[in-house]
């Protein structure tokens, strides 16, 4: 993934946090707006509408409305507490004319955001009997506590009330639902990235290891034979340092015997083939000239000047690894830009930076460029990098290129 890209994405993520506070401002504002509201309109009417002293209704009124205060915070004892004043209003009520009974608008307006508000904020069950319970306070009230109350008006009311609330408690027990599942999906989802990353990096350490053991085995193939032969090429060596090299060349191979049954565990049955020498400084050249057929140009600085013995062939392999992955990445960023390849030492560091010009489609081809090894090359050259000791540094140019710098410690003479 490009830096700006990182950079862009990083910054949305960090605002997130600020906009989700800003929302959840703006509903517990709306939250305590409805519900003083609901207690405003709901003391009125129990003093005028159904005749009761001011005391109890402007109580009952504070009561029910709290409760639903409570049941966003304590679903199971606000729903349980809501039921109490729901049970009083109509023993104490005196309903005026054609007055709903046994429930006044508010009072079912309150109890059907009690229900709804249990079935987000709890289980499923708890929410159906928090439904059954308050349609069963309307239907005993009718018909068991105050006489003469069962009419029709209040049977249609009960009715009313549980066909809104059971509509609404199922809405909200769905809503709930659904929004468990989308968190458990954006959970595996981040799990799956993280786990696929680990994935990347720990086959990418492989690869690695893999590259250098070959370039290893290489030098103790050089010593065997130089062990080997040298009783032969100096035929004078007294016995004793004759019995050294023969000493020498065993301990070679036993070591390499075990590096060749490591590199059968290293080596997956696809990889049979990745038996040759591993590039160096030496086959850069040829890198270059890939890279030129791709389309981009590339301007290469300081190569001369190196000497393979003072880089070593493990440096020399890592520097090539990070030239191949950063040509690659303007080629696949940036196509028909123009690159520049400089290799320098300075002081006990192999300093190797790679930077491109912008390119006019390069912006489209990194938004197109979404696919699973996207950014997993970066991590590569950094995970390189840091196994021989050195660092990269990855950074956009003030351009609107990008330049990929490495420092990688170079061998002390006689190590």
């Amino acid at each position: 993934m490009p830096e700006s890209r990182r950079a862009q994405l990083t910054a949305q993520l960090n605002a997130l946090p600020s906009m989700r506070l800003k929302k959840t401002s703006w509903a517990w504002l709306g939250f305590v707006t409805a519900c003083l509201a609901l207690m405003a309109v709901g003391a009125s009417l129990n003093v005028n509408l159904y005749q009761m002293p001011l005391v109890f209704g402007l109580g009952l009124a504070i009561a029910h409305t709290g409760t639903l205060a409570l049941t966003v915070a304590r679903p199971a004892v606000g729903m349980l507490a809501s039921l109490v004043p729901l049970a009083l209003m109509p023993l104490l009520a005196t309903p005026m004319g054609a007055a709903p009974m046994p429930f006044s608008v508010v009072a079912m307006m309150t109890q059907v955001l009690v229900v709804c508000v249990t079935g987000l904020r709890s289980h499923w069950m708890l929410a159906g009997a928090a439904w059954l319970l308050s349609v069963a306070v309307g239907t005993a009230v009718i018909y068991r506590s105050v006489p003469g109350a069962a009419t029709p008006g209040s049977e249609a009311n009960v009715v009313v009330f549980a066909s809104v609330s059971g509509g609404l408690m199922v809405a909200s027990v769905i809503t709930q639902q659904w929004q468990n599942i989308r968190l458990q999906l954006v959970a595996e989802r981040t799990l799956s990235a993280e786990e696929q990353s680990m994935r990347r990096l720990a086959e990418e350490r492989t690869r690695i290891a893999r590259e250098l053991h070959d370039v290893v085995a290489h030098g103790m193939s050089a010593v065997v034979v130089q062990a080997t032969t040298a009783p032969f090429r100096h035929p004078d060596m007294s016995s004793a340092l004759v019995a050294e090299f023969e000493d020498i060349a065993a301990s070679s191979r036993r070591a390499m015997s075990e590096m060749r049954s490591m590199l059968g565990a290293l080596r997956s049955a696809d990889a049979g083939r990745e038996l040759g020498p591993q590039p160096g400084l030496a086959d850069l050249g040829l890198l270059v000239t890939s890279a030129r057929s791709a389309g981009i140009t590339v301007t290469v600085e300081g190569l001369g000047t190196l000497d393979a013995d003072v880089v070593g062939e493990v440096i020399g392999l890592t520097a090539y690894r990070i030239v191949q992955e950063a040509l690659s990445n303007v080629i696949r960023h940036a196509p028909g830009a123009a690159a520049t390849v400089r290799l320098a030492v300075e002081g006990s560091h192999l300093l190797v930076e790679v930077a491109n010009e912008p390119s006019d489609v390069g912006a489209v081809m990194a938004q197109l460029d979404r696919g699973p090894d996207a950014g997993h090359g970066l991590m590569g050259m950094r995970e390189r990098a840091s196994i021989v000791g050195g660092s990269v540094l990855c950074t956009p140019t003030a351009d609107g290129g990008f330049q990929v710098s490495a420092h990688l410690p170079l061998a002390e003479p006689g190590a």
